[in-house]
């Protein structure tokens, strides 16, 4: 029945108001039993019939003889214990003789008088006396109820009854109400946005992405915060699938159109001389490594996003690495007529693996090499400090746009007429494979670029992680 969060809270609320009630009736019970206003209610009645009985005997002068026959009545009539003592302290009268005697008040005197006496039989009784002409005292007594026997009291039930129950029951149940209604609104202001959050994640199966207004309790908001900026992650995950496959498609739609094409004219005979053959076959073969990079490319960052990857780490030389690399693309540097140098300070032994860095700064001063015009440079400085090291590969370049300089390590992104005819085309996944293997090492890569000047890019990583087997280990021989 109560399944729903909304029902839930107005139950919990019904429950606490309920449970309020009832701790406040039992404190104004253990009150009432501690602090009898019962006794003070008897007083005050044996009090009025004190000066009931006082004013009829003064005024109507009724013989002492007829006092028993009259006392008798008016016992009847008020409720209350008459006890008649002579002067010689002997009892004349007692309107309930079948009672346990109360002895004589000690404090005898000439007014009246009031307060506690117990009976032989130990039972208390609220009494207020008179002493009359004739020297006769007369008691008006009422049992005294005090804790639990104050519910036995006809006077507690009829003061329950007649005025504390009904305006305790009139202002519980405007409580009850009153919680029912914060419960409703409270229930409201909770279910409301997480209702809008079941609704959001219904549609977003549909393909619908909407965010959430952030309302309700903090910790809702935080909810609604966090569904918000999944939203914003998916769509943008969708998007860059989106993009990647487009990207993929257009990357191999070209060399196999190509590879298609000259088959296709192998096939039909319209190349057969040896010149044509050869030339088809060498554009099928060109285009074929194309789609092979490619394909190798996409499996490694396929790899990478899965976390797959295990990197040989070893201790290396990184200047010697380094050095490699600039002497391997020095022809290329030469043919497109860029001055290519390296500035190297002392560099610590490193631990990384070494065909993935070579990877990346090949990959880099290749696109720093293609990015530069004639009688440019392409330099490499590295340098370490404070348990870093840091490489960065300037060139002369035309520079990238700011606008693009936030994206240039996004898979397939291209900057438009930023390069120059490239006679063995990418694949456009090399800065984002660079950054991939850089982050593997637990280092940082990034570009600085001003247009018309030239760019920098600069990679920075540990020489040592912590959970290295460093060149320590191998110490260890010696």
């Amino acid at each position: 029945m109560f399944t729903s969060l909304r029902a839930r809270l107005w139950l919990t609320y019904a429950i606490i108001i309920l449970l309020i009630i009832t701790i406040l009736a039992i404190g104004i019970f253990v009150y009432v039993i501690r602090h009898p206003l019962i006794d003070r209610q008897a007083l005050v009645q044996l009090d009025a019939a004190l000066k009931l009985i006082q004013r009829q005997i003064n005024q109507r002068a009724i013989p002492a003889r007829d006092y028993q026959q009259y006392l008798n009545r008016l016992s009847e009539s008020l409720a209350i214990r008459l006890i008649l003592f002579n002067p010689g302290r002997d009892t004349v009268l007692d309107s309930e003789p079948d009672s346990s005697s109360i002895p004589l008040p000690d404090e005898l005197g000439s007014g009246t008088m009031r307060g506690l006496i117990d009976d032989i039989d130990g039972k208390t009784w609220l009494y207020s006396s008179w002493v009359m002409p004739g020297g006769d005292l007369l008691v008006l007594a009422l049992p005294r109820y005090g804790g639990l026997q104050l519910l036995r009291s006809p006077q507690l039930r009829e003061t329950l009854r007649e005025d504390f129950l009904p305006s305790f029951i009139r202002a519980g149940v405007v409580a009850f109400i009153a919680a029912v209604v914060l419960a409703a609104w409270m229930g409201n202001w909770i279910v409301r946005p997480l209702q809008n959050i079941e609704n959001a994640s219904r549609n977003l199966s549909n393909g619908e992405y909407e965010h959430i207004p952030l309302e309700g309790p903090d910790e809702v908001k935080a909810l609604a915060g966090s569904y918000n900026e999944m939203i914003d992650q998916v769509q943008a995950f969708q998007q860059s699938q989106q993009d990647f496959v487009a990207n993929v498609s257009h990357e191999l739609k070209t060399p196999l159109t190509s590879i298609q094409g000259f088959s296709q004219a192998m096939l039909d005979g319209t190349v057969d001389s040896g010149p044509a053959l050869t030339k088809a076959a060498g554009i099928i073969r060109t285009e074929a490594d194309r789609m092979y990079r490619l394909v190798v490319d996409l499996l490694d960052l396929a790899r990478f996003d899965a976390g797959t990857v295990v990197l040989d780490r070893k201790e290396l030389d990184l200047e010697k690495l380094l050095r490699l690399v600039v002497n391997q693309l020095i022809p290329q540097a030469a043919e497109a007529r860029v001055k290519l140098g390296l500035t190297v300070d002392h560099l610590p032994t490193c631990v990384g693996d070494e065909d993935r860095l070579a990877q990346v700064f090949t990959n880099l001063v290749d696109n720093a090499i293609k990015h530069t015009p004639e009688n440019g440079f392409v330099k490499l400085k590295a340098s370490s400090g404070s348990g870093l090291v840091r490489i960065e590969i300037i060139d002369s370049g035309k520079g990238i746009p700011e606008e693009h300089v936030g994206r240039i390590f996004e898979r397939f992104y291209k900057v438009d007429g930023s390069r120059k005819k490239e006679a063995k085309p990418g694949t456009g996944l090399g800065l984002a494979i660079a950054q991939q293997i850089v982050h593997a090492h637990e280092g940082s890569i990034t570009v600085r670029s001003i247009l018309g000047e030239g760019s920098v890019f600069e990679v920075i990583f540990p020489v040592v992680k912590a959970d290295d087997q460093t060149v320590v280990v191998a110490k260890e021989e010696i």
